[in-house]
């Protein structure tokens, strides 16, 4: 979230913000903030006042008994206090979530470099990586072909837990697994550091990394427990981190994690829909950051890089898109897409998202810099959703016999570079 007193500061800018990233039905909560801010200083005050005169009459009090004089008077008082003071506690309480409910609806400041736009329609294309190669033959979409190599049963998936889950295996699950250690291995060798985390999260640490509000329909909750299935590695993350104070001579701190994701929403129908593009439960290796303010866009660069420099070396052609205004999450200052070359489709599709938050996390889960009296920039990236990658491998790689050659770089981690037909 954003600091309180940021915003009453630079209301306008605030305001301004809301205007570029399309959400003008939020602009009204501004001005409530700000009012709602100045009644929580003078009810900050008089708690502070009436403890303070607890304090004195406890001390008065105390002085003149030892004097042996009459104190039925500060007695009075003294036995008023405590209600008083409850019930303003209370006023200053409810006031302050209040006050919370409203800024967790406040988004990010966007970085100045933002396209402005309402919608996806309007992201800007950065550059092309890699030509997308021209088949003089028509290509299999990925799940009947995998379902033809013996190396996937969708049906399967969908009988026994429903659309958005399936059975890989063979050949087809080596491969995400393979996908899954080249990952980690090409961040290892990037300077980050493998953790394993909780694929579960309780209410109030996945909200410090998301908001839960508008991710509802999303998260999977497990029933009569405070607890949800994580929608990616980033979630864990970053909630490790909490309450923790940093050096900025140890930034930045590089984490990567591959896990399970777990996400209710599959996406728009159409092509591929039931097949390995848009699931329920799919496979990720996420990359985290966490540097000083004045390096936050700078290592953004630097760790959409990292994704780009991945996805070349698998040698699927990709574009690089920057995210505008109004397509942008609350938390994300700026972020880049990489979509993959998808030529059964002939169209690129999003496979990596990466995004500076700036302190917006950070702020809610208490990650401080104890030399600057300030709060981290935390940053995120996919480097790898496996199930994506697979179906751009499978349509990529495939030829004209329907068998699926593998990219070089994956070859040390499996037994076989080509998946063949088994009929």
């Amino acid at each position: 979230m954003l600091d309180i007193k940021f915003i009453v500061e630079n209301s306008n800018l605030v305001k301004d913000n809301l205007k570029k990233r399309f959400k003008k039905d939020r602009i009204w909560m501004i001005d409530e903030l700000v009012k709602d801010y100045e009644h929580q200083k003078i009810l900050q005050k008089k708690v502070e006042d009436i403890r303070a005169r607890r304090n004195y009459i406890s001390k008065e009090i105390n002085q003149l008994k030892k004097k042996k004089q009459d104190v039925s008077k500060q007695l009075k008082e003294a036995s008023s206090i405590p209600q008083k003071l409850a019930e303003f506690e209370e006023d200053l309480e409810l006031l302050r979530e209040k006050i919370n409910e409203k800024m967790l609806q406040i988004p990010n400041m966007l970085h100045e470099k933002v396209p402005i736009g309402e919608d996806a329609s309007k992201n800007q294309e950065v550059k092309k990586i890699g030509t997308p190669k021209k088949f003089s033959y028509e290509l299999v979409n990925h799940e009947d072909l995998a379902e033809k190599l013996n190396i996937a049963d969708f049906d399967a998936g969908r009988t026994v837990s429903g659309q958005g889950f399936n059975y890989i295996f063979g050949e087809l699950a080596q491969l995400d697994n393979a996908l899954q250690r080249y990952g980690i291995d090409f961040l290892i060798k990037k300077g980050f550091t493998l953790v394993v985390p909780p694929l579960m999260l309780n209410k109030k640490y996945l909200s410090g990394t998301v908001n839960l509000a508008d991710f509802e329909e999303v998260i999977y909750k497990i029933e009569n427990e405070d607890l949800f299935l994580i929608g990616t590695a980033e979630n864990p993350l970053v909630a490790m981190l909490h309450n923790k104070t940093l050096n900025t001579k140890d930034l930045p701190i590089k984490l990567c994690a591959v896990t399970p994701c777990f996400r209710k929403e599959i996406g728009g129908h159409g092509v591929d829909s039931k097949g390995l593009f848009r699931m329920h439960q799919f496979n990720k290796v996420e990359q985290v950051m966490l540097t000083a303010p004045k390096d936050s866009f700078k290592e953004l660069e630097n760790l959409q890089k990292i994704s780009e420099d991945f996805f070349k070396s698998l040698e699927i052609p990709i574009r690089v898109i920057e995210i505008c205004s109004g397509d942008l999450g609350d938390k994300q200052a700026r972020q880049y897409d990489i979509e993959a070359w998808f030529p059964r489709q002939k169209a690129y599709k999003e496979v990596t998202s990466a995004s500076s938050c700036t302190d917006y996390q950070s702020r809610k889960l208490n990650i401080k810099l104890a030399d600057e009296n300030d709060y981290v920039h935390i940053l995120n990236n996919t480097m790898v959703a496996t199930s994506r990658a697979m179906v751009a491998i499978l349509e990529n790689f495939q030829q004209k016999d329907g068998s699926v050659k593998v990219p070089k770089v994956l070859h040390k981690y499996l037994n076989f570079t080509e998946i063949k037909s088994k009929n």
